[in-house]
């Protein structure tokens, strides 16, 4: 076999080929090789410490799935450490109800408790009901008012912190974005864990995938049994992201090592960014006189958006009788 079928490290059959490494790695060896990176990242950055409430984001897919069984691993057995899954139901009945599905069977096994929060309970509405009636895409609502409705059930958990599957693919879009934005304050708050946002309401988020490759979270997932590999059907991305994600991944093929190189680069530039960059008043967090959730704005931009939206379908409602 070719160095690029066998293991580096013990000669066997190697399921990933690193180009970025030049090394193979077998399936216990990977394996092992995740764990160590995200021990790194959680030790590097502090992203978790004793007495903590860690409410792990869960959507039933591979990244969530992995960050789950990874941290249950390292600290389901401390009594000092609180894991609890917390997921949220967008009103996608087909697709979110298998999803959620398969969450709460992997919490099950690992011997997780799952919270679910319904946009039906705390916001009235479903996706399925309004998907498409916006002038904005779907997922423009969607995901502000998934985010507010988290931040909301890990503060009822009484959460500390909150984990989300976000990688290292992610994490070179979200650099290269701020970048073309010229969005420097945006830029100052990447990284594995969002101390400079600060409120008593908004719970911290923390990254413990972030120094792990999109791909290889889908290796590992399948390796292991772990999540679905799930699209939304209401899915409407922007033009960026998609775009930034299709421009880094053929850099990566030609140049193995160039996400690595980004997300490197970025940390350092938002630490001097941070140092460098005034946050003037004007964008410190206070409390939406519409909800009470934490905004940079008088009213938030959940609350905007969901007066908007509700308006919208309400009109494709009453098109929709008038042409009956």
């Amino acid at each position: 076999m070719s160095k690029d079928e066998i293991c580096s490290k013990c000669g066997e059959e190697a399921v990933i080929y690193r180009e970025y490494e030049g090394r193979g790695l077998c399936k216990e060896h990977f394996t092992i090789d995740i764990s160590k990176k995200v021990k790194k990242t959680i030790r590097k950055d502090s992203l978790v410490e004793s007495g903590d409430t860690v409410a792990v984001g869960l959507s039933g897919g591979k990244d969530s799935a992995v960050m789950l069984e990874k941290l249950v691993e390292i600290f389901g057995e401390r009594p000092d450490i609180e894991i609890i899954g917390v997921s949220v139901h967008e009103g996608i009945d087909e697709y979110r109800d298998e999803s959620i599905s398969a969450a709460q069977k992997l919490c099950d096994e690992l011997g997780v408790k799952l919270e679910v929060g319904r946009y039906s309970d705390y916001y009235d509405l479903k996706m399925d009901d309004v998907a498409g009636a916006g002038e904005l895409g779907n997922c423009t609502y969607c995901g502000i008012m998934r985010r507010d409705l988290l931040n909301k059930l890990c503060r009822e958990v009484d959460a500390d912190k909150v984990a989300i599957g976000h990688n290292l693919d992610d994490e070179a879009q979200a650099i290269m974005m701020n970048h073309l934005k010229g969005d420097m304050k945006r830029l100052a708050r990447i990284g594995a864990r969002t101390d400079a946002v600060e409120h008593e309401k908004f719970v911290p988020r923390i990254k413990p995938l972030i120094d792990v490759m999109e791909k290889e979270i889908a290796l590992y997932s399948r390796l292991h049994d772990l999540g679905v590999i799930d699209r939304c059907p209401h899915v409407q991305e922007g033009t960026m992201r998609p775009m930034v994600k299709s421009f880094l991944n053929k850099l990566e093929s030609q140049m193995p090592g160039t996400k690595h190189s980004i997300v490197s680069q970025g940390r350092r530039l938002s630490d001097i960014v941070e140092e460098e960059i005034e946050f003037d008043e004007e964008n410190e967090l206070r409390e939406c006189e519409e909800c009470g959730e934490p905004c940079s704005s008088d009213i938030c931009r959940k609350c905007e958006l969901m007066e908007d939206i509700k308006k919208a379908a309400d009109r494709s409602k009453e098109h929709s009788y008038t042409k009956q």
